[in-house]
Formats: C-alpha cells, structure tokens, sequence
C-alpha cells in the first residue's frame, strides 16, 4: 500500500498502471508563485467526463495517456472514461466510452491503448480524495507533489473516492461534436505576438510539422526546424499554455500544463483557448498547421466553446437530479 496519507475508505486498487496514469483535476492557480498550472490536458475531458457521473467539473480523476491501466474496484461505483478511443473492459466485457457505467464491487476495469489520440480521462461519482496541494490535487510529474506522492500510478497503489450520495446510470451520452478533435492531422487556431516577424510568419504558417517522441506534459516538440533568432540577452518572460517556444535549435515546442511559468525563448505564436485540449490529444507521428486568427474570433470560439460545454454540463446536471460533488464547479 502507498505510503501517502489517504482520505477515507480506498476503493480503488491499481493491479497495471499503464504508461503514465496520474491523479489530475482543473489545476492549480497559483503561477505568481513560480507553480504550473498542471491540471489534465484535455480539460473539456474532464468536465465532460465528470458531468457525467454527477461531478463538479473541477473534480480529480485519472488522466490516462497512451497505454491504461487494470484497476480493481473493491466497492460500487458509477464511473466514465472519456477522451481518446481506449480500447476497454469491465470484467473481460467491453466497456463503453463516453457513459456512466456502474461497476459492483469486485469487478476489474482494463484500460488498453488507443489508435488515435493520446489521453482519456476517467472519473468516478464522488472524485478521487487525496490531499490538496496549492488548491488542487492535480499531479504534477516534474515538481513531485500533488496526486499520488507527486508520481504516476504503480502496482499496488490504492486510490479513495469521496463521499457522494448513489446515482442510478441512465442511457445519457455527449453528443461527439462536444469531443476534442481527434486524427493525425491537426489544424491550431493561433494569434500572433510581438516576436513573429515577417520571416518567422513565412516559415510557422501554412506548413505542416510532425510531432516528435519528445511529447509529455510539458511541452510538445514539433520536427522541421525553422531559422530561429537568439538574442542572449533576452528578458525571461511569462509563460502559458499554448505558447509555441522557438528554442535556438529552430524545433517549436508546443507548451502544455505543466511547463514552466518563465522562459526566455522567442514565443512568436499562440494557440487560442478553444484549441487547447486538441494539444493534449497530440501523439508522436501527428501533424500540426499553423493559422493566425484576430483576437475577437478567438474570443468569440471560446465563447461558443464554454456556452457548449455549460449547455451540456446543465443537461446532465438534470438528468442526474443531484447537486454536484467533489470538485470546484468552474476552470
């Protein structure tokens, strides 16, 4: 058993931990402290998943990337995968994506891989219970804090639930044009800043650049290198998720949730909000374009984004007929 201070009953026994299944929720919001962000990388993931099982959108889970894990459910549970097309079964069963299914005590759930996409996201009614670190119980890998003990999930780890009254599954879904886009090819919205000069915008746009195998949570780094400026006496300035770094090696680095708050390389491109999630579904082998879009159309997708994602978030709320549990109800 893990040695980290556990909150309540464990219900969740982890026999496979997959590839890199960790403990996330919304994140953290502490950057003025020098702290990442974090948080799962598919962030409208997340809320749908937890919506799903009666959640507050903000309730921790398991992010899962590219390979799961085999999890051993020692009480009953409502729970939902949601994300990338894992392959997975309940008791050798197929076990469907993208509902609240429950699980009886005793049952084994088996997370495999995915043909396309890289991340899922699996909540459980109530939201894991594990210590908050700086507001949130997100992992953060590099850091070593949060989650777990700050790690991924090993063999024998035992996972708690917290308390939320029972909730009857219906046949209730989200309707796919609410999913991140999924594929090998992957068109980013982004907005341009000061550094993009005009040499830089003929080289970042309009072109396709693969992903390389230097892809986590950090950062995802794009093969093709471009003629990139350095200027050793750069001024480190703030970093956020969806900046695109160009290091002096010319290879842009797509930043994700857990990439530092500061850097001193060129950020000459932006991808909007409403693109988000689509950077944590990136795997290596996908490809990734570049077009520039004016400020109020980002604005204005995100917009339509979070009017969706809250039309949707309500419907199951009422089909549930609970109060939310076990999370921040807002990002």
């Amino acid at each position: 058993m893990s040695g980290a201070a556990l909150i309540g009953v464990p219900l969740i026994e982890v026999r496979r931990p997959g590839l890199q299944t960790a403990v996330q929720d919304a994140g953290r919001q502490v950057r003025a402290l020098g702290v990442p962000a974090g948080g799962a990388a598919d962030p409208v993931t997340r809320r749908l998943g937890n919506a799903l099982v009666g959640n507050a959108g903000g309730a921790a889970g398991l992010e899962v990337t590219l390979g799961g894990p085999t999890l051993v459910f020692h009480g009953a549970a409502l729970v939902s995968l949601c994300g990338a097309p894992f392959e997975a079964q309940l008791d050798g069963e197929p076990f469907p994506l993208w509902r609240a299914v429950a699980v009886r005590a005793g049952q084994t759930l088996r997370v495999g891989g995915t043909p396309v996409g890289a991340r899922a996201f699996l909540a459980v009614r109530g939201g894991l219970d594990l210590p908050e670190v700086f507001g949130s119980r997100s992992t953060d890998l590099r850091g070593g804090f949060g989650g777990l003990e700050g790690r991924a999930l090993r063999a024998g780890d035992l996972l708690t639930v917290g308390a939320a009254a029972p909730l009857t599954p219906r046949r209730a879904f989200v309707a796919p044009d609410l999913h991140t886009p999924l594929g090998p090819e992957q068109v980013l919205r982004v907005t341009a800043t000061p550094d993009l000069t005009g040499p830089l915008a003929a080289a970042l746009l309009g072109r396709a650049f693969p992903v390389g195998a230097q892809a986590d949570r950090m950062g995802v780094r794009l093969e093709g290198p471009v003629a990139a400026p350095h200027d050793p006496g750069r001024v480190s300035v703030p970093n956020v998720p969806g900046m695109v770094q160009l290091p002096p090696d010319g290879r842009p680095i797509l930043l994700l949730p857990d990439a530092g708050t500061h850097g001193g390389y060129p950020t000459p491109l932006v991808v909007i909000r409403a693109d988000l999630p689509r950077l944590g579904q990136l795997r290596p082998g996908d490809r990734v374009t570049f077009r520039t879009v004016p400020l109020p159309d980002a604005r204005a997708a995100l917009h339509a984004q979070e009017r969706a994602l809250r039309q949707a978030e309500g419907s199951l709320r009422a089909w549930s007929g609970q109060a939310l549990y076990a999370g921040r109800h807002a990002d």
